[in-house]
């Protein structure tokens, strides 16, 4: 049996040597005509024996009516038949890669082209869900930047999970997995990276480099790597706060912030595939963030009743250093008879220091107020999974424990009223899962699955008297089914979902912005708790996907007048619920040398408040968004993208933007030595039109900021690969909602 283009042969020759395996035979055609009849007309063309000329058609419908004596005295099968790019599976859309127009640029520039996401080359996003969890060949991507380098012609597929089971983080919205094509070979390999991102409105470059080595040998495998990259980005903003005290006191004027600093990241670990049922490994990331540079510069009017009364800069120049950073993981995979195990366990620490100046010159009064922050963190988490067949399907079940703690501190000048902080915070989690599926058949496929999460959460503050400590004990159902109808796939799935604060915004410390503005996190912030309900459907080339999603204690930030009319902006939990509802469709056809990828859909949200000053405010203005993504694929490794990104204005929680985003980016690339070497140029942003003006109404304090980002800019990249082979490395990690939360 071999695979002939879209034409699968199975010669009399072949038939003749297999008639002892003639059952299992049929049920793989019958596999095979299922498959195909994901796509567009399919057939299975039968010439018979005596006249080789005469053909039998059977339709896909009538597969299961081939019978074995007529299939023995068949010269040739020819199942005919056009296979979709993507397709469903469970509660997943499933996008080949490999051999299609995706296959242009680097992962974290392909992503965005996949049915299901959007975003841009520094964020994916799930449609209607938000940031994903993303796996590469089983192993949970800790650094985003890594998607910078890998290839996008590497890939096989990509699947996307929009309403992950039992098995992950309750917190998790959405699951994307990455899966290579298999590299042959053994011995010593290396890949180069060199890039370059010129920034063509102000003017600075972002240079990085990458350098990875691997040697295999016998199912040993051991790899390591350094990458190194500056980082350099600006916003420009204007900004109007309007606080609605006992007076009107105004706020406007440019509003500008500069971030630079450099990073380093060393990768090293080994992988020993002991047999097919058996693989260990363990693997450490090493990472360094030095120079540090944080500037923010306000430079506005004072209007008091619509009359100048003062004009302040404020510049605040902070200073941050993060040592080397720890992040390990260690793994155990294998079958046992008919048990599957997957065992996981990570370790990470990190800590970070700021020191901050604010400088501010007025007409009423100048002062100079310092401060400094800093952070400590470290994580122990460990993660089993075991599944067996039961009952004609697969019953799969685990546990995961969570042991997280961080220490903060915030010391400012006495001279200001906000007190310092010395706090910690522990948190430690729980979980247990079990998850059950069976197929049946025409009938469809069913999965269902319960997690349970007990979390112990202490917050102590050694200045002060905001102590907490909260035992939090919840379960997250979750059930799916599968089923085609006619030619077209569909899915449909629901979850509970939760989202816990970041441990920044769970800080109680007031950080000072200037001193009409301060910030402060909230000890006491609930976790949010979600219900969504996702519809996936496949037809041809066509995907469409829809979600309801109910979310009660969503968090947010809200604003509070202190004496002086001064505005104190702070972290809370709506007290009303939102309901969202969000539909898309994509389709991705192909003529000649042109390819197309385009979505439309739209977002919207109902919800309302009562405002501190009695007035009832809605929030219910839809987005839509439209993405194009155009590939002309020529000879001699050639390929030309247009890209194109719109997202329009509407609401999301209790704020407003109020301009329609586009971005259009133009891409170039050429392979040469076999596709070894590849040079790749791309403008992005060639409109300048990647913006953000967002309004938001809190009674008492409106806030507009009008922001310009630093995305307009030529890219270039040259990668060269020798004899390179994949890693085996089979780690997923645990604990991964925790470890996101340390970062920010």
């Amino acid at each position: 049996m071999r695979l002939m283009g879209k034409r699968l042969l199975i010669t009399a020759a072949r038939i003749a040597r297999l008639r002892a395996q003639t059952k299992p035979i049929m049920r793989n055609l019958a596999l095979i005509v299922s498959l195909l009849s994901i796509g567009s007309a399919s057939a299975v063309t039968a010439g018979s024996t005596s006249a080789i000329m005469a053909t039998d058609t059977v339709q896909v419908a009538d597969a299961d009516s081939l019978q074995i004596e007529k299939f023995m005295q068949l010269s040739e099968i020819v199942v005919k038949g056009n296979l979709p790019n993507t397709r469903i599976k469970g509660n997943a859309m499933v996008t080949r890669v490999e051999g299609t127009a995706l296959a242009s640029g680097m992962a974290n520039e392909m992503l965005p082209k996949v049915p299901g996401l959007t975003g841009t080359d520094d964020a994916v996003e799930v449609l209607g869900k938000g940031a994903p969890l993303i796996y590469i060949n089983g192993r949970l991507l800790r650094d985003m930047s890594e998607l910078k380098r890998i290839k996008s012609e590497d890939i096989r597929d990509v699947e996307v999970i929009n309403n992950p089971g039992a098995q992950y983080d309750a917190t998790v919205k959405a699951v994307v997995r990455i899966r290579t094509r298999r590299t042959r070979g053994e011995g010593f390999g290396f890949d180069l990276t060199a890039a370059n991102e010129q920034d063509l409105r102000y003017g600075f470059a972002r240079p990085q480099g990458k350098m990875n080595m691997n040697y295999r040998k016998d199912g040993f495998d051991i790899f390591g790597g350094v990458y190194y990259w500056h980082q350099d980005y600006r916003q420009l903003s204007t900004l109007e706060e309007v606080t609605l005290g006992e007076k009107t006191f105004t706020q406007t004027g440019p509003y500008t912030m500069t971030w630079e600093h450099d990073n380093i990241t060393y990768t090293a670990g080994a992988n020993w595939q002991i047999n097919d049922n058996h693989s260990v490994g363990v693997r450490a990331d090493l990472s360094q963030h030095f120079n540090g540079l944080n500037r923010v510069i306000y430079d506005e009017d004072l209007l008091e009743n619509g009359a100048l009364i003062d004009h302040l800069y404020s510049e605040q120049t902070s200073h941050e250093k993060k040592p080397l950073a720890w992040l390990t993981n260690a793994y155990y995979n294998g079958k046992v008879g008919q048990l599957a195990i997957d065992w996981n366990f990570d370790f990470m620490n990190g800590k970070s220091s700021t020191s901050r100046v604010n400088n501010e010159v007025s007409q009423v009064r100048s002062d100079v107020v310092n401060s400094s922050s800093a952070a400590k963190s470290n994580l122990y988490a460990t993660k089993l999974v075991l599944s067996h067949p039961l009952a004609g399907g697969t019953i799969e079940g685990g546990t995961e424990m969570t042991i997280v703690g961080r220490h903060n501190t915030y010391n400012i000048d006495s001279k200001t009223s906000i007190a310092n902080t010395d706090a910690d915070i522990t948190e430690n989690t729980i979980a247990a899962f079990a998850e059950y599926s069976r197929s049946f058949d025409r009938y469809g496929t069913v999965s269902a699955g319960l997690r349970y999460e007990h979390t112990l959460f202490d917050y102590k503050d050694h200045l002060g008297s905001d102590n907490l400590h909260r035992v939090i004990n919840d379960f997250f159902p979750s059930v799916a089914y599968s089923v085609m109808l006619g030619s077209v796939q569909t899915g449909l799935s629901y979850g509970v979902k939760t989202a816990r604060p970041d441990y920044f915004a769970l800080n109680d410390a007031i950080t000072y912005i200037s001193r009409y503005s301060l910030q402060q996190g909230n000890s006491k912030l609930k976790n949010e708790t979600l219900h969504e309900l996702t519809l996936n459907a496949a037809w041809k080339w066509l995907t469409f996907t829809a979600s309801y999603e109910y979310q009660k204690n969503a968090i947010s930030q809200w604003a509070y007048i202190l004496d002086g009319d001064v505005a104190l902006i702070k972290h809370i939990n709506l007290g009303k619920p939102i309901n969202n509802v969000s539909a898309f469709v994509s389709a991705t056809p192909r003529w000649g040398i042109y390819s197309l990828n385009a979505t439309a859909g739209v977002q919207k949200q109902w919800f309302s408040l009562v405002l501190d000053d009695g007035r009832e405010m809605s929030f219910n203005k839809p987005i839509f968004l439209f993405n194009m993504f155009n590939t002309l694929s020529f000879k001699h490794n050639w390929k030309i993208d247009v890209n194109l990104m719109v997202r329009g204005k509407g609401h999301a929680q209790n704020f407003y933007n109020s301009y329609n985003n586009i971005r259009l980016g133009l891409v170039v690339q050429k392979g040469f030595l076999n596709n070894d070497l590849t040079v790749r140029v791309a403008v992005l942003d060639a409109l300048q039109r990647n913006r953000l003006n967002e309004y938001g109404d809190m009674g008492y304090y409106t806030i507009q900021q009008n922001n310009r980002y630093s995305t307009h800019k030529l890219m270039t990249t040259l990668m060269y690969r020798f004899n390179t082979t994949r890693s085996k490395y089979k780690g997923t990690g645990a604990g991964k909602d925790a470890q996101s939360r340390m970062k920010r």
